[in-house]
């Protein structure tokens, strides 16, 4: 196969893409950290939080850097491919919603911002992504033939399609509500950023079935996957750079441009609206359980608590590290349900990207960081020898 061509092929420039964004936000991270300690834009402790010492909280910078370089790097993977990919992927419209939401958590983490404002500030963000095409347009009656064993039901048409007006106000509750999902699970070491890596990669598997044939969307999930993992390895426990605001909504921002962009507008399954649902099972499920909480008891939406799902699995004695293994297992098991609604071949690609990422944590851990432990235990045997 000519080179060219083999380069241009779109899961090798996928994989590429992946390769990419990882290598540039795990090298760009701890200059990030570095300066963020600099100019002490750090994440204090409190009786909320449960780290003991300042941590700097600017990870979003690396994501958002690694994001847009990668880009702009295959951005002639998008013009060799314009007949497939730009005429139906809204690129555009992902970046500059993404852009105002990442630079709006950037002030939150220097300066805190009212609430209000943010909410504000993020519809606004969302609403620049529904005009550059992010919309939620039809989706499939999951109620036209359904067959409930017992009985069946036929109500209404086979789709539903939105008018203006409605489809703007589900684009824009979609993407603002697991914006702030993936912020409220932001709570533990490395935790949002794991579980965003599934459904990341959750959304490659399914964007590239041949039914749904959204490479450029792949190619996004892929980035975004790459960008989340290389900013891992400083983020896990025990965590030297935090997501931040900026990094929480950015991602949580661009995974569900992604699932707009590139599931909803394929109207023909009518297990989109459950594959949706269990790509973001968990953060769906603990900002849901967190409102009602709230409500119930009579605070404010809005005000934080330390009640979340984590804090209960943390609250029986587990470590950190297994908290977030289990809830990884989890999001893991919904991941591969995701995906075998789909179809076999996504759920396989799920579970091959899913070894390869493991694959690389293992390196993390078993490699690099055994590598960096006995330097420092070299160095620390080496100065006491010299006392």
């Amino acid at each position: 196969m000519h080179v060219s061509k083999y380069f241009f092929n779109l899961q090798t420039v996928q994989l590429i893409g992946f390769s990419v964004a990882l290598a540039i936000s795990y090298l760009i991270t701890p200059f990030i950290q570095s300066r963020a300690l600099k100019l002490g834009v750090l994440d204090k402790p409190s009786k909320r939080k449960l780290h003991t010492t300042p941590i700097p909280r600017l990870g979003g910078v690396s994501i958002y850097t690694s994001l847009f370089l990668t880009s702009l790097i295959f951005v002639t993977a998008y013009l060799n491919y314009r007949t497939s990919i730009v005429g139906s992927f809204t690129l555009l419209g992902i970046f500059a919603g993404g852009t105002i939401i990442f630079f709006l958590g950037l002030l939150d983490d220097i300066e805190s911002v009212n609430p209000f404002i943010k909410l504000f500030v993020q519809i606004a963000a969302a609403s620049v992504s529904w005009l550059l095409g992010v919309r939620i347009v039809q989706v499939v009656n999951p109620l036209y033939h359904s067959d409930l064993l017992l009985f069946q039901v036929s109500l209404g048409d086979q789709v539903i399609t939105f008018n203006t007006v409605l489809s703007y106000l589900l684009t824009v509750l979609w993407i603002v509500g697991i914006t702030n999902a993936i912020n409220l699970i932001d709570g533990m070491d490395g935790l949002a950023t794991g579980i965003s890596i599934i459904s990341a990669i959750a959304i490659w598997a399914v964007a590239v079935d041949f039914r749904i044939n959204q490479p450029a969307g792949a190619l996004m999930a892929a980035t975004l996957a790459g960008a989340l993992l290389g900013f891992l390895r400083w983020n896990f426990n025990p965590a030297r750079i935090f997501l931040g605001d900026s990094g929480a909504y950015l991602t949580g921002f661009i995974l569900a441009s992604l699932t707009v962009s590139c599931v909803v507008k394929k109207v023909t399954f009518v297990v989109m609206t459950p594959v949706l649902i269990l790509i973001f099972a968990l953060p769906i499920l603990d900002t849901t359980f967190a409102i009602v909480r709230r409500l119930l008891r009579g605070k404010p939406i809005l005000e934080p608590d330390k009640e979340h799902l984590h804090h209960r699995i943390l609250a029986i004695g587990l470590s950190q590290k297994r908290a977030s293994y289990i809830l990884y297992f989890i999001s893991g098991i919904l991941g591969i349900w995701a995906t075998c609604l789909i179809s076999g071949k996504s759920f396989y690609r799920f579970m091959i990207l899913s070894s390869l990422i493991v694959g690389i944590a293992l390196f993390y851990a078993c490699i690099i960081n055994w590598k960096h432990q006995k330097l420092l235990r070299d160095l620390f045997i080496k100065n006491k020898s010299g006392e």
